[in-house]
């Protein structure tokens, strides 16, 4: 009776890739969320940046 590793090892190795998968797709998912959260930093400098100049030209 020979045992075989290969059922065993590719159970392993499929679990391994689907842990990979999943870490990578959380770093995508808060790489995301972060850029969402720069653009909207960014548009509330940009909005502050033009309500200051306006109150400076109105001076």
């Amino acid at each position: 009776m020979k045992l075989s590793f290969k059922p065993i090892r590719s159970r392993l190795y499929k679990a391994w890739l689907r842990s990979r998968l999943d870490h990578y797709s959380r770093n995508l998912h808060a790489i995301e969320v972060q850029r969402a959260n720069d653009f909207h930093a960014e548009r509330m400098l940009h909005r502050a940046v033009s309500a200051t100049k306006a109150k400076l030209q109105s001076l």
